[in-house]
């Protein structure tokens, strides 16, 4: 179950790099960033409402819970989508890739100072470092990519740290609380006053560009709504670190994407990528 949850994200991820490219040319990223999180609320809202299971469910909100929701919403999104939107204007797209290849990493160090149950091992390091070298193959920057601000790179940086304290809180949310509710919950937090903030900042000439629209309620509704489902059960069942591993295969079916849509060509970096991230799983997951 947890390789299923784990594909359906990378799938998910991986197919957003297509979108973001019809996006794009019609939408700023503060107004992709705005709309896709209230997209994500938006399909959650109704899969709680037609889920009769669902719409009996009450989710009730203490402090400690209020606290979580806002932390958890904040490192997964506010956050992190400022930073790398940042650290992109300073840096190679590629560059930022690998560097967020670290999110595992940051990720099985935080499970081993503060986070719950089974603690990283030996072996998922290994895997880590197998995957990681993948990645690095599959992108392939030159010299001069590396070239950047020091800026941009504590940006990237501060993202991937973001993203791994958020499998931690992830890893915190009660079991009484479906990852629905959840999801709901904290998309709902962040989505409202981004899209006010998005209007207030650029009016509302919005744009009239259909297929744009139609790929960001895509986007909305997959990457920024049912995604974050896969993502919490998946913490509930394999841990924060195993999840995390989910964005070794983001670029990589990226590429596949694009290969099997644009046309673009299947490269022996592809195929050497392909084996060093199953290697790099294998790895991980042997017991100690």
């Amino acid at each position: 179950m947890k390789y299923i949850l784990m594909l359906c994200i990378g799938l998910i991820w991986g197919s957003q790099f297509l979108l973001n490219d019809m996006i794009l040319k019609s939408f700023s990223p503060l107004g992709l960033a705005a709309l896709r999180m209230f997209f994500g609320f938006i399909t959650l809202s109704v899969l709680i409402f037609i889920l009769p299971k669902e719409r009996k469910k009450k989710v009730k909100l203490d402090k400690k819970l209020l606290v979580l929701f806002i932390a958890l919403g904040a490192t997964d999104a506010a956050i992190p989508f400022y930073l790398i939107g940042y650290g992109q204007t300073q840096l190679d797209s590629a560059v930022v890739a690998i560097i967020l290849g670290i999110i595992p990493v940051f990720t099985a160090i935080l499970q081993n100072l503060v986070g719950k149950g089974k603690k990283s091992g030996k072996w998922e390091y290994v895997g880590m470092a197998v995957a990681f070298v993948g990645l690095y193959i599959l992108i392939d920057p030159s010299a001069d990519s590396f070239s950047g601000s020091f800026s941009g790179y504590a940006a990237i940086l501060g993202a991937a740290f973001c993203f791994a304290w958020a499998f931690m809180f992830m890893d915190r949310i009660p079991s009484r609380i479906s990852a629905l509710h959840a999801s709901r919950f904290i998309l709902m937090i962040y989505s409202i006053p981004f899209l006010a903030y998005w209007l207030y900042v650029e009016g509302f000439q919005l744009p009239t560009d259909t297929q744009a629209w139609l790929s960001l309620f895509i986007l909305g509704m997959f990457a920024s709504g049912i995604v974050y489902l896969f993502y919490i059960q998946s913490v509930r069942i394999a841990g924060p670190t195993f999840t995390s591993f989910s964005n070794y295969l983001v670029p990589l079916i990226g590429t596949f994407l694009g290969v099997i849509f644009l046309k673009e060509d299947f490269t022996i970096n592809i195929a050497m990528a392909l084996v060093l991230t199953i290697l790099g799983l294998i790895i991980c997951n042997r017991k100690s």
